[in-house]
Parts: C-alpha cells; structure tokens; sequence
C-alpha cells in the first residue's frame, strides 16, 4: 500500500461519520485502511471547515439522509460525489428541461431576489401551518395508495443531484442531471439487471437458467398483520415473507444496518412505499413462475421483465394518470404527435410544479390493518426504521384499505383532497419538525430559482383559459389572501406555477383531480415519455394478459391482487 499522508485529529473525526454514515462495520479499520490521503480530504473540505472539524451543510445533509434511521429524501440533494464520474461527465447523461418557451417564461416570471424568496417562503410556512387541516374537508375520491403509487412512479423518472436552493443567480434546469432515465422501465426496480446488480436477484438452483427472481425480504415476528378474509381480523396472519430484502449482518446480527437491497433507496422512505415495491418484486416473481408453468422456452427473465413494465405502463396510463387528469386531457395529450426516439428533458413544469400536486394527498392517519386503524404518519415513517427493522409481521399493509381490490376492509383510506392546504403529519417525526412549511416554502423556491413561468402565461401558452383573481382567493383564509395581495398584489399577476396548480385542482377540480393546466402538463409528459419510446405499450400493440378484474384491462389494484399481497 502507497504512504498515505498524515490526517489531523478533525480529518479522522470527518471520515469516521462517513464510515458511521455508510454503517461500514469496524470504522477503526476503514480509518486505518483506506487512507483518504489528506489532499483529497480537503479537496472536499474547505480549510475551514477542516480547522473547525465540521462538515459543510451540504456534506453533512447529504451523508445524514442515508443513515438508516434517517432516510429523509424529501428535499434532500446528495452528493455528485455519490454517483459515478461517467454518469455525471457523459454527453449522453439525461437532463432536465422547459415546456414552456424562454420568452414566456421571462416575461412571467418572478424575479429572483430576498424580497420574492421571502415573500414565497411566508406563503410555503403557511401552506404547511399546523391547524389548517380543519378548514378543508380532508377526504377526496382518489384511494389513499395513489399517494404512494404515484411517489413510487416519480421514483422511475425523475432524480434531481446538482440544483440547489442556496444559489444567488437562476438555473437553468438544461443544466441540471436527471440521474433517472425519464422512461417507464421500472428501473427504479430492475436497476441494471442481474448481470451488473446480482445482489438484487436470486439465481435458479434447477429448472431453467433464465428463471431469474428478485430477492424478497423476512418479516421480525410480531403477530399476525397484512390482509384478511373480510371485513374482519378473521384470516390475519403473521406474515414471513412480506418486506424488501435488507443488508443483514450475519456475524452479529444486532449490529445490522438493515438497508433496503432494492433498485432506489427513495423507495424505502416510508412503510407504504415499500411495501408497494415489495408487490412489485412479487408480480415479477409471480410472472417468471407462470412462464415456467407454461414451458416457455426462451429468456424467461427477459420476458417476465417485459411483461411486468409493460402492464404497469398500462396501469400508470389508463388507471392512475386518467384518475389524476381526468379523460379529456389524457384524450388530448395522446392525440398529440410524437415520433419514436425523439428528443426529451424532463420538463421542470412538470418535476418542480405540477406533478409535486402530491404533497397535498398526505394524510395524519391511516388504516394499516386490523392492529392499527389510526396508524399516524409518525409511526408508518417509525415502522421503516431501525430498529423497528426488518418490517414487523404485525405491521405489514392491508392493501385493501388502499386500493379498490374487491377485497371488503371496515375502513377505506382517501387521499386529502388537492388544495393548498398540507396536513401536519409529519410535524411529530424526529428531525422534521415543521417540515410541510419546509416542504411548500421549498417547492415555491425551487420554481423560482429555475425561472418558472407564472400559472396565467403557463395556462395561455398552453392553450388554457386562467383563472380570476376570484376564484383565485374566493374560499382561502384570510391571512393566505394577504399574502396573495402583497406588493400590490404580485402573486395574483404573477401566480407561482405550483400554487397556482393546487389552487386550479382545489377550485376547477373540486379537489379529487388536476385542473386544466396540472392535468395538461402531468398528461402531456406520461404521453410523451411513453410514445418516444419504443419499447413501451403504446408502440407495441400491447392488450393486458395477466390477471384482472375485468378482461383486456389492468389496474394498480389488479397489480396487487396478482402480486398476492391482498389475500392472507
């Protein structure tokens, strides 16, 4: 091994919480091994911060949202330094976009200055204001999975590492990396594949080579949880199998870090979320069985994969995106003309505004199962943690309760209806203390810092009547419309994109969908990423084979019925 030069006391400290960050077993050994050579450390500290021994706000935020108990994602931005050079340096490397043009967009937008950044952070802080949840009605029409799903969904296009919300000048998002390919090819679950990621999947012992699974996860006994028989606990049972696999230490298994082994750690944040993941491993798993049961005789693995994306393509356009949307815009958005392969960034519009309609869902409670009928947001976030880890049998989902199956539950779960008012759910989590007003100050900072255009010349050059200043403020608090009316009333001239959306969804909408302009840009983008590619269902002639309620159709609640996750 090379000399290594000398580290301080502070570097060693430094490199000691990144090993603890990564769970690297015997930190003692990794100091002494690895030897970051002090030039490079303080290629990544500055000499203050190394003569101070404290890590940047940006180090440290990025290292601390992968510690298992923290697996905060929400807002957070990780390293460049996380991801390998090439994806980062490569001409090819996906990047993110405008929907709208330069010349609309400067003439709407706000200017970036600390009087907007204030003025947009005191409507976000009262956006997610504890209390407010009482001034609307929480229930919408959409299942309370589709919160989730659609989390699950925005995990499979879209990941944002290089913006930031602590710079001085405006971005340019065609600038800024997508480290997801803006496709429907779950490679949120599928990843790489088996050759370049074999610790995702398990191998066949006998049988055909091909027959390649996903690896599952077991369950820490705690009684019987997940779905029943009926409306009663009859048939509850205490589950084994039914979690993501975790890293597991074998040795000393009480020092286990217990991370998700899956194609997106986003996609363990939350007890639903995961679970939903785990149902999809399972339809993976479930179709390579029925190919064998059959004697296909080709790339079984291969086509299981196919099969698998391109019934959840059907699911995301033809169930999800039409309950969000409605019919006309998703009409609309399929009539428009778009060739194989051509050209797409994921447009801003859509990833900083419109499709972020989903932090509204968020419900304070939900019926997980039978043990708990009013889990709190604090425990379905508590319950995906150590050391609550892996998932405790008695805590595994009813999916029943989340999405129409057919399978009766004492209580179904809505989503909150999309407004601008957040619920507070998550005030309680440790660390998270106000973090809807984080979240919503946040969201409307973002679509300033890139330039986003106001919703009326977002509206018009979309082809859409904007709303009055009316039905802008008409139904809202009064301490909302104050800040609506500041500064001779800017945010009426000049709406932010976001708000303007949830307001749109909460007035046009009644609460249970998009309004025009959300429904067209969100319809607009799922349409185009789909008929650009070449592979999906769309170009391919594609009708539904696997399992469902109703012939020649497929839904996410017939993915989870073949998934077996809503039977005992």
């Amino acid at each position: 091994m090379s000399k290594k030069s000398k580290l301080t006391e502070s570097e060693k400290k430094t490199l000691k919480q990144k090993a603890e960050s990564f769970q690297i077993e015997g930190n003692d050994y990794y100091l002494n091994q690895i030897g970051l050579a002090s030039k490079e450390l303080k290629g990544m500290f500055s000499k203050e911060e190394l003569a101070s021994g404290k890590e940047s706000k940006a180090i440290q935020a990025s290292f601390k949202i992968m510690e298992p108990r923290v697996k905060r994602f929400h807002g957070a931005r990780p390293l460049a330094s996380l991801f390998a050079a090439n994806a980062l340096n490569s001409p090819c490397v996906d990047r993110f976009g405008y929907m709208i043009g330069q010349g609309a967009r400067k003439r709407s937008k706000l200017e970036l200055n600390d009087e907007n950044r204030a003025l947009l952070s005191d409507l976000g802080n009262l956006m997610g204001n504890s209390g407010r949840e009482s001034l609307a009605d929480p229930n919408s029409t959409i299942p309370a999975g589709f919160t989730y799903f659609g989390q699950f969904v925005d995990h499979d296009l879209t990941l944002d590492v290089s913006s930031s919300l602590d710079t001085t000048a405006e971005l340019d998002a065609t600038t800024i990396l997508n480290m997801r390919t803006p496709s429907f090819e779950l490679d949120s679950v599928y990843s790489d594949g088996p050759f370049l990621r074999p610790y995702l999947y398990e191998f066949p012992n006998t049988g055909p080579s091909s027959a390649i699974k996903f690896r599952l996860g077991s369950n820490r006994p705690s009684g019987p949880g997940g779905p029943s028989l009926d409306i009663s606990s009859v048939g509850m049972r205490a589950q084994t199998r039914f979690d993501v696999p975790r890293m597991i230490n074998f040795v000393d298994p009480t020092n286990s870090a217990f991370t998700a082994v899956i194609g997106d750690p986003r996609n363990d944040e939350n007890l639903i979320i995961s679970q939903i993941h785990f149902s999809v491993l399972t339809v993976h798993n479930a179709v390579v069985d029925s190919l064998v049961l059959s004697s296909f005789l080709g790339d079984i693995f291969g086509k299981a994969k196919e099969l698998v994306i391109h019934h959840y393509q059907w699911a995301v356009f033809n169930d999800y995106l039409k309950r969000i949307c409605g019919e006309p815009a998703v009409s609309e958005a399929l009539g428009k003309a778009v060739s194989i392969g051509s050209g797409f960034r994921m447009p801003v519009e859509f990833s900083v505004a419109a499709y972020r309609f989903g932090h509204s869902l968020v419900r304070e409670n939900y019926w997980v199962n039978h043990n708990f009928p009013n889990a709190s947001m604090l425990e379905v976030f508590q319950f995906i943690r150590k050391p609550l880890l892996p998932v405790l049998s008695s805590w595994v989902v009813n999916m029943n309760s989340f999405f129409e199956t057919g399978v009766p539950v004492p209580v179904f779960n809505f989503t909150r209806k999309i407004d601008t008012i957040l619920t507070n759910a998550l005030e309680s989590l440790p660390g998270t203390a106000g973090i809807m007003s984080v979240l919503a100050a946040r969201n409307l900072n973002r679509g300033l810092i890139f330039g986003l255009p106001s919703g009326q010349v977002a509206c018009r050059r979309l082809g859409i009547t904007p709303m009055t200043t009316e039905q802008l403020t008409t139904g809202i608090p009064v301490d909302e419309v104050e800040i609506l009316n500041r500064f001779s009333g800017r945010l009426l001239e000049k709406t932010p994109i976001w708000y303007y959306i949830l307001r749109e969804a909460s007035v046009l909408g009644s609460g249970n969908s998009l309004g025009p302009l959300g429904a067209r840009i969100v319809a607009r983008t799922f349409a185009r990423i789909l008929k650009r590619d070449a592979n999906s269902f769309i170009n391919n002639g594609f009708t539904p084979s696997l399992p469902s309620a109703v012939a020649g159709n497929f839904t996410v609640a017939d993915l989870m019925n073949f998934a077996g996750v809503t039977r005992p």
